[in-house]
């Protein structure tokens, strides 16, 4: 008899095991992985805030890196190249008064009243001023081609010229200059960069093309050096920023999303949406790309009209991990009957 109903025992405990098991696969399917469950009245006491995001479109760009130009040696080669024009203005001044020396002397050596002597001498004069003046104008026509040779053409004819706006903007430091050697792989000079500082603390500034960059030391980066101005400077005069250059790619799709919506765990960045008035997922954000110190740029995993929790995501976080701690049981209770 013992020995017909062991089989049976077993058979049964068999049966019995592949039913636990699968009611406990079906139980673990329907709980949703990375959701928080959060009572309405507790999400107004705690202050979550959610917004609902927009679809964007983002230029594709490629990364590189733009350093400060240092004003400097413009700025002795102004002062030089004024004051070799004022060397030359008091040349010509000094020829001209020769010149009508030399036509009162001729006039009065005509009527007999001075020497011949006296006329040689002036004619000497004349021709010893007129080298100098023709000196001086050498000097500063040489200084503005060096300039010239050393910052381009549109650089230094700000830098040469008497109240040219845009020296008076960069003298002031109300722009800043830039120079950025393009890689080899954009073929044209581009119009228009973006500017930021590495550590994106402050906004980013546009900045316009002004001309190429003469190169004129031995060390160089790839690609084709030119200067940039932007359209205001960075508070923090930083001698090397982040620039990032357009491609002609098609513009790509996404959202904006707050920077304050990313919250960090394990080193890796999530943030929450809101799937229901009381549940909450959490969503893994792989890749970002930062437009300013304030906002990220999304592909694929965020959605227009889903709603981003851009204020108490730490304490979803922590909502979620403390209802993952299982309760204590009762063995201990059990072991002591």
């Amino acid at each position: 008899m013992i020995s017909i109903l062991r089989p049976i025992v077993t058979v049964y405990f068999i049966i019995f095991s592949i039913f636990c098991l699968a009611d406990d696969t079906v139980s673990t399917e329907q709980q949703t992985p990375f959701t928080v469950t959060v009572e309405t009245s507790v999400q107004q006491i705690t202050d979550i805030k959610t917004i609902k995001l927009k679809q964007s479109q983002l230029t594709p760009e490629i990364e590189s890196f733009a350093t400060l130009v240092n004003l400097v040696p413009l700025l002795q080669a102004r002062a030089t190249y004024f004051n070799a024009l004022a060397q030359q203005k008091q040349a010509q001044l000094q020829l001209d008064q020769a010149q009508r020396d030399m036509q009162r002397v001729q006039k009065l050596h005509q009527e007999q009243a001075v020497s011949k002597r006296k006329l040689v001498q002036h004619k000497n004069q004349l021709e010893l001023t007129k080298a100098h003046f023709q000196a001086s104008r050498l000097n500063s026509t040489t200084l503005h081609l060096q300039t010239e040779a050393q910052w381009g053409k549109k650089i230094s004819h700000w830098f040469l010229s008497e109240n040219n706006p845009s020296f008076l903007a960069l003298s002031q430091s109300s722009q800043q200059l830039y120079l950025v050697h393009l890689p080899l792989t954009i073929k044209n000079a581009l119009n228009s960069i973006s500017l930021q500082d590495f550590s994106a603390s402050e906004l980013t500034q546009t900045a316009q093309l002004i001309s190429s960059a003469p190169i004129f030391t031995a060390a160089q980066q790839a690609g084709t050096p030119y200067f940039y101005l932007s359209e205001s400077s960075f508070k923090g005069h930083y001698p090397r920023v982040i620039a990032r250059l357009p491609t002609q790619e098609n513009q790509i799709t996404g959202v904006i999303i707050p920077s304050s919506a990313l919250i960090w765990h394990l080193g890796q960045a999530f943030v929450y949406i809101q799937v229901e008035d009381e549940q909450f997922k959490r969503i893994k954000i792989d890749h970002k790309k930062l437009i300013n110190a304030d906002h990220y740029f999304i592909q694929h995993v965020l959605q227009q009209n889903d709603l981003l929790v851009i204020n108490g995501a730490q304490m979803l976080l922590s909502e979620e991990f403390r209802g993952q701690i299982p309760a204590e049981d009762d063995d201990d209770d059990d072991d002591d009957d």
